[in-house]
């Protein structure tokens, strides 16, 4: 139970620890960028679609394998050596496992898609889980213990690291091998940090495996119906497109969806332990929790409406000629982001009340879905059908989140539709907008990409705050801005 005089500072812990998450995530994204577009420069579409194939095995035996023994740690309870001794065997266990297998069903993966070299990158790929289950568990406390400097320093030296490595492959060998090794080599290098920047050095148990698998079970059957539903799209462009069109789809899928996911899972790192800390005060939690989704709102629909309006001039100028059929793709791949980043966040307070079962049937139930829609879809319209399909899905299960949310955490569903109105109506206001702009004014791509930006920047932020007037002031993230900018207003003219 939490104590009213530690609401404020919860609030506080949660603002500080999302900056630094947000400053992570982003730190590596941005690395993760200029590391894209260099390889995008260096290497073919094909063999992007070659590594994005072998993920697509890599990926669903790693969330098969996946059993949450982060999340389960930092959970009210959990702060035994034998809970952390118990998390870092299973997290062994887990890796040698999944090794094993993607070395047996490599074969597989290259004849599913006509794609024979896919084969030995998977054989390599498997090195990752293996080195990954060794990692020092002890770094899970940075986040337990709400210490995301720490956190935010592990994760930024790992990507720092990884891109010289990546980006020197590249420039080396020239194809899809670098992709493959950096992959690999990421997971090396966080392994040594690991005990290099925590004092922690864990022992073999299984003490308190029925606990952690109480937790755990539901969760892993969410995480595989996550990640299949994020897949689903890609094995099918592969499967009936080929894969220079994968390859194509992959990296406009990947940097569509960046901005929203960077933004709302490093929010999510911070958001899990702190809500954790407040489950015991209701009226506290749901502040908390609508406040958080408020502002993932807007950052998304900004985000993703904004990349979705400037897609046709930073394809060309930032990728090259080459992956102009991306274009269509990348636009609605960028909506798609912003919906599902939704859909994330909602997750966080049904696992903090323990209710991963429904998080389960959401991802399953958009699974059956999304399979035969984009199937027929990439029939039809090819790969931009495929991006359409994924919105529309999107778009339909998020009702179904929300009930979920407001009846099993005890939130009210018009504060948690009030959380997401207007920061999507102001987004549609501003592609509108910049559509409009597009049409009226011929200039070269690099200035109406830099207009394009600055309106938006403008515009966006200009409309949520008329809506936000014309509802009537409702307590929110806008409440919150118009109060910091009151507030420094009001202490610069007294200085």
């Amino acid at each position: 139970m939490v104590n009213a005089e530690n609401v404020p500072s919860t609030g506080r812990q949660l603002v500080h620890g999302s900056a630094w998450m947000v400053g992570a995530r982003w730190a590596t994204r941005l690395i993760g960028l200029v590391s894209t577009v260099i390889l995008a420069r260096l290497l073919a579409p094909a063999d992007f679609g070659i590594v994005a194939i072998a993920l697509i095995a890599v990926g669903l035996l790693e969330t098969v394998g996946y059993a949450g023994v982060d999340l389960a740690l930092m959970r009210p309870g959990a702060n035994s050596r034998e809970h952390f001794d118990t998390a870092w065997t299973i997290q062994i266990i887990q890796g040698m496992l999944i090794a094993g297998l993607l070395v047996v069903v490599a074969p597989w993966v290259g004849q599913i898609f006509s794609e024979p070299r896919t084969v030995s990158v998977v054989q390599l790929i498997a090195l990752r889980p293996l080195i990954s289950g060794f990692e020092n568990i002890g770094v899970v406390a940075f986040r337990k213990d709400l210490d995301f400097a720490k956190d935010f320093r592990f994760t930024v030296y790992t990507k720092l690291a990884n891109f010289a490595i990546v980006v020197g492959a590249a420039f080396y060998l020239e194809n899809y091998w670098a992709l493959a090794i950096g992959m690999t080599s990421g997971s090396a290098i966080a392994l040594i940090l690991s005990y290099r920047m925590h004092p922690y050095r864990p022992r073999l148990s299984l003490s308190c495996l029925g606990e952690m698998w109480g937790f755990s079970q539901w969760l892993i059957i969410s995480r595989v119906g996550t990640y299949l539903n994020r897949k689903t799209d890609e094995f099918v462009v592969g499967r009936l497109l080929g894969t220079s069109v994968m390859g194509g789809y992959h990296v406009a899928n990947e940097l569509a969806t960046m901005p929203s996911s960077e933004l709302v899972m490093p929010l999510r790192r911070a958001l899990f332990p702190t809500l954790s800390k407040v489950a015991g005060a209701r009226e506290e939690f749901e502040n908390l929790f609508c406040l958080s989704l408020g502002a993932i709102a807007a950052l998304c629909f900004s985000v993703g409406f904004g990349l979705m309006a400037v897609a046709p001039e930073f394809v060309p100028l930032v990728l090259g000629d080459k992956w102009l059929g991306a274009i269509d793709a990348m636009r609605w791949l960028a909506l798609y982001g912003a919906f599902s980043s939704l859909t994330l966040t909602l997750e966080m307070p049904l696992w903090v009340m323990g209710r991963t079962r429904l998080s389960a049937a959401q991802t399953w139930l958009e699974l059956a879905l999304l399979a035969p829609i984009a199937f027929r879809a990439a029939q039809v319209q090819g790969m931009e059908g495929v991006a359409m399909a994924r919105v529309a899905v999107s778009i339909a299960v998020l009702p179904l989140m929300l009930r979920f949310v407001s009846s099993s955490c005890m939130i009210g569903i018009g504060r948690l539709y009030g959380s997401l109105w207007r920061p999507c109506l102001a987004g549609l206001a501003m592609y509108g907008s910049l559509a409009v702009l597009a049409q009226l004014i011929d200039a070269p791509l690099v200035v109406l990409l830099v207009l394009k930006v600055v309106v938006g920047l403008v515009l966006f932020p200009g409309v949520l705050v008329v809506l936000w007037l014309a509802s009537g002031r409702q307590a929110g993230i806008e409440q919150q801005a118009w109060r910091t900018v009151a507030s420094l207003a009001a202490r610069r003219h007294r200085g």
